[in-house]
Parts: structure tokens; sequence; C-alpha cells
């Protein structure tokens, strides 16, 4: 309908899974990285998740134009099937013939058995793709592990992806399951886009259906996102709709106010963006009417209309969040609202009570603050729920179950593992999120996971618990021993200087003249040159400056290279109106 409005061939925000409109953020590649993979891994399962509208499907469709020629792929869309339906899906799927009235588990599993035989003496590998995988049973999913006994001596016969949202690793985080959770190969959890990668997203699909153009100003893109929770899906329905009311209203741009409309139509809330100065705005306003109020209430006492007799007799029960300022943990109070005495002095008293029931800013110890963190949850007490939450940060699932150690599973998506002793200042500058080690007298020792650093204060996630609390709260119990995980680039293993040659030194280089714009010959090379220009990098970032490529100084690079990688310091976004 807006299309020749905004100058459009077609229509951009269709949630219509359509891989021409696939934006490939660096989460996607990654999600498409790890199907590829499990189309030319050697059997076993391939694990794909994400929330509702995250673009799993679309990277679905977007792996159906890549795949291999010599792939025989059996996809189910309805996974809600018992075992004989699933068999005889996969039948289907893979051309096989049988009995319509075919009922039996054995037969089934000969055909497809004979099969995958057959495809693997012709050199086609035998691919089975699950989506909304989260609605198998357990029966089903078991039986699908059975398949996976169909092996040679070298390789196993059927390569199985399955694709689904959370749920699906809650499913087969079941005791039940432990053997398929086992011959899981990879994993990857698809997450929301960022408000960058929002901004980005919303230009990508702009542009492939016409318009180079910016569209939506840059306060309305914020609204998007927060609106959205940075849901491709989500975000496609508020953008459809807003363009839809900027059109109504002949707006070639889409603004907040339109936006504000678009949310409260889809999503049936209001998410107002508040403009810059609005604060002052308001209490612009708010400051005089509060005086001729406060004058009119003082008249009005000097000439009787408030009579004695009057009282409000109804108690209510007030539920208020209140934000201390020197302890920003969120507290639920019920507090009761007494009744006001007839008296001549009743507008005294009222003052009295009300002041009575001013918060008192009563410091807590650091048990105390620790049992609020955790509540009724079970402490961590050997950080293994910390590195599950630091990793799902870079998109990993992990279970601790996986592996005893987060650092060596961390080691299978090219994430290397950092830890020891550090402050505030080391871990601000390399600004990774990251575990820290906690210890009070009544509590012991305990983890939690740093997300992010705000001025004084930090966010902080216990178990399923997040919190944000000024650091000298923390600082009392914090031991200093921390955990982080940082992206490895290509080839490296240990510290390299003059003379190295290897992936990691062209990373390097490619780095260097990407930033500084000049080349550096061969790029292959570590050479003199390459160790000046890190020497004072190291410099500039407060790292020692021996000109030597380690684990701090990729860090410091990547905050440049890899602007998706997640940080403590959230980066906001610049854009005009």
């Amino acid at each position: 309908m807006y299309n020749d409005f905004f100058g459009l061939k077609e229509t951009p925000f269709t949630i219509a899974p359509d891989p021409r409109y696939l934006f490939m953020s660096e989460r996607h590649r990654d999600a498409l990285a790890h199907l590829l993979y499990g189309i030319g891994a050697g059997g076993g399962f391939v694990l794909l998740t994400g929330e509702v509208g995250t673009g799993k499907t679309t990277v679905c469709r977007c792996l159906l134009e890549q795949l291999p020629a010599n792939v025989r792929l059996a996809y189910i869309l309805n996974p809600k099937l018992n075992a004989i339906e699933l068999m005889a899906t996969m039948c289907d799927e893979l051309g096989i013939e049988y009995d319509p009235k075919e009922s039996s588990l054995k037969t089934f599993t000969d055909l497809l058995s004979g099969r995958l035989l057959d495809n693997h003496e012709q050199g086609l590998n035998t691919v089975l793709m699950i989506d909304e995988a989260q609605n198998l049973s357990v029966e089903v999913l078991e039986q699908i592990r059975l398949l996976t006994n169909l092996e040679t001596n070298q390789k196993k016969l059927l390569q199985i992806i399955l694709i689904g949202q959370p749920e699906l690793q809650e499913l087969l985080a079941k005791k039940e399951l432990r053997q398929l959770a086992q011959r899981i190969t990879a994993r990857y959890h698809l997450r929301p886009l960022s408000l960058n990668e929002t901004k980005s997203y919303l230009e990508h699909r702009l542009r492939i259906a016409g318009v180079m153009r910016p569209v939506f100003k840059g306060k309305a893109i914020k609204l998007i996102h927060k609106a959205s929770g940075g849901i491709p899906r989500l975000i496609n329905v508020i953008s459809d709709r807003a363009m839809l009311g900027a059109f109504a209203e002949n707006l070639h741009h889409v603004d907040v106010r339109t936006v504000n409309k678009a949310v409260a139509e889809v999503l049936g809330e209001k998410a107002d963006m508040a403009e810059s100065g609005s604060v002052i705005n308001h209490w612009k306003w708010a400051v005089p009417t509060l005086l001729i109020g406060l004058t009119l209430g003082v008249t009005a006492w000097s000439f009787g209309l408030f009579n004695d007799s009057v009282g409000i007799q109804n108690e209510q029960t007030v539920k208020q969040n209140v934000q201390l300022s020197d302890n920003t943990e969120t507290i639920l109070i019920n507090q009761q609202t007494p009744e006001f005495e007839s008296s001549d002095n009743s507008a005294l008293n009222t003052n009295e009570a009300d002041s009575g029931n001013i918060l008192e800013k009563i410091p807590k110890s650091p048990s105390e603050l620790a049992e609020e963190f955790w509540g009724e949850q079970s402490w961590d007490r050997s950080g293994a729920i910390a590195s599950q939450n630091l990793l799902a940060l870079w998109g990993v699932s992990y279970l601790p179950f996986q592996s005893a150690d987060a650092c060596n599973f961390a080691a299978n998506y090219s994430l290397g593992c950092d830890q020891g002793m550090a402050d505030w200042k080391l871990l601000s500058q390399l600004n990774r999120p990251a575990n820290l080690k906690f210890t009070t007298s009544q509590g012991g020792d305990f983890w939690g996971t740093l997300i992010e650093i705000q001025n004084q204060s930090v966010v902080m996630q216990f178990g399923e618990n997040q919190v944000t609390i000024e650091r000298k709260k923390l600082n009392p119990m914090w031991t200093g021993e921390y955990r982080l995980f940082w992206k490895k680039p290509a080839g490296f293993r240990d510290p390299v200087g003059v003379g190295s040659r290897g992936a990691e030194v062209i990373w390097l280089t490619n780095f260097i003249e990407m930033s500084e714009g000049i080349t550096i010959e061969p790029d292959n090379v570590f050479s003199e040159q390459v160790a000046d220009w890190l020497a004072l990098f190291q410099m500039e970032h407060g790292l020692i400056s021996d000109g030597i490529l380690g684990k701090h100084s990729i860090m410091m690079i990547n905050n440049s290279a890899e602007p998706s990688i997640p940080k403590l310091f959230v980066e906001s976004l610049q854009v005009e109106n």
C-alpha cells in the first residue's frame, strides 16, 4: 500500500522467511556456519536454538539454497509426530517407497538403513533437519538417537540438525535423554539483535526493497529496538505498521510518534521514548502547578473549608518499588496507609505520619546482600552456573554436564579463557563480561557474572537473578578472582612476536591496514614494523609495551575490530534525526 509512496519495489517488512532479506549479523553468520558444519560433519547432532522470531527458519531457508550437491536432505517442518509417523515422513522426504499401511518400526528402520548405505556408497551425505524441535516428545527423540547408530567403521550414516526454541535445551537436559545430549557435536543459540544491528537490519531490508535513503529517524530506531527487544520478527511487524502510519499522514520519514502508535497497535502497549529535555519540561510545568496547589490548600484551610469531621476511613495496601540510591537492588515493600484521626492537629499528624514512612538508608552486611542476590535459588559454589550465564552472552549454550571445564568447552567455539586476579580498573580496560568470585563470612564462596558497568554501579547476574549495585557494596565480598572469555583470531595458540608467521599474523596486519590505511608487506610475517605498531598500540591502551601479540592485546584490538562481541560498557547508537 505504501510502496509507491516511499519508492519501494516491494514490501520490505514481511514476516515471510525470504532468504533474500536475511540480514547476516555476526550471530546469524555463526548460526549458518554451524548448520553448514553439521552438513559436512561425520554424524551426531547439531543444535540451533533461539527465541521466537530471531530468524532461525530464515537461516534454514538460506542453508537450503547453499546445500552441496552431494547432500540428500530430509527436512521436517511439523515435528508433532509419533515414532512411526516420523520414520514415514523421513522415507517420504528421501524418496523411499513403503506400504502406506506399514506400522512396524523395524520395517521403516530397515528401509532407512538400506537407503543410508546406498547414499554412502555413492559418496552422498544424508541429513535430517527438524524445525520446531522443541515439540518433539522424549520417545521420538530417543528413536532419532537410535538412527544415529547406523554407521560404518569410518562415519555415521546420518547427520541430524535440531532447530528450536530455548525450551529445546531444557528438553535435552532431561536425564532420560543424556545419551542424546552427549552426541551433540555443536550448539549455537541465536540471540536478538543489538541496537546497532537493529539499525543495520532496517537499512538492509529497505535497501533490498529498493530504497537507499534513510526512512526511520534515529530516535524512532531506538524505540523500535526497545519495543521489539531486538527480535527481527517484531521489528518487521512494528516497522511495517509504522511505515503504513507515516504513509497515512503523508510523512516521508518515520518518527517516534508514529512508532509509538505502531507499537500500541501491534503489541497493545505504549513504548514511549521521552524526547531530550522532557524531564525539564515536565518539571517546568509541575513546579508552578504544585505551588498553586499549595497556595489554594493553605487558603482553604484558613477559611475553614477542611472540617475536622472529615477523615479517611478506609485502609489501603500500597505496593511500591523503592530504588535506594546507595544500594540499587529493587525492594518490594508492603506499606500500610494509616488512618487519619479527626483532630485540630490532623494536618500536622499527617505530615508526621508521612515523614515516619520515609525509608532510612540502612547499610546491609555482605552476607545479607548475598542472601538477596540468590533468594530461593541454590548458590553457585563451583562457578558452573556463572559459566553457563557468561557463555550465553557469547551465544554459546553450555550445560555443565557436557564438560566439567567451561574453558575447554569454550575452545570449541574459538573462545579463549582468561582468569586470574584483577581490580575494577583492569576489568574496565578489558571490557569483557566476566565471572567474579565472592566470599562472605556466613555464606562462604560463590560466583556471579558481571554483565555491565554503569559509572559507579555494575549489573550482576546470580543464577537467574539480575541486580544493579554500587561497586563499593561488592568490594568487601569480591576476592579479586575473575574468569572471562575472549575471541581468538584464527590460528592463535600462544603469544607471537617478530619472525612469526601464520593466520594470526595476517589477522593482525589486516587490522593495521584497515585502521591505519598503511600496507604491510608481506602480510603474513610479523616484522619489526608490525612490532613497532603493536608496541605503540599497547602503550596507548595501558598494556605492557613489549610488541608481542598476546591475549590482552587481542582483546583491545577486538574492541574495535569486532563491534558485536559482548562488552561491559554499552555502546550508544549515535544517529541524526
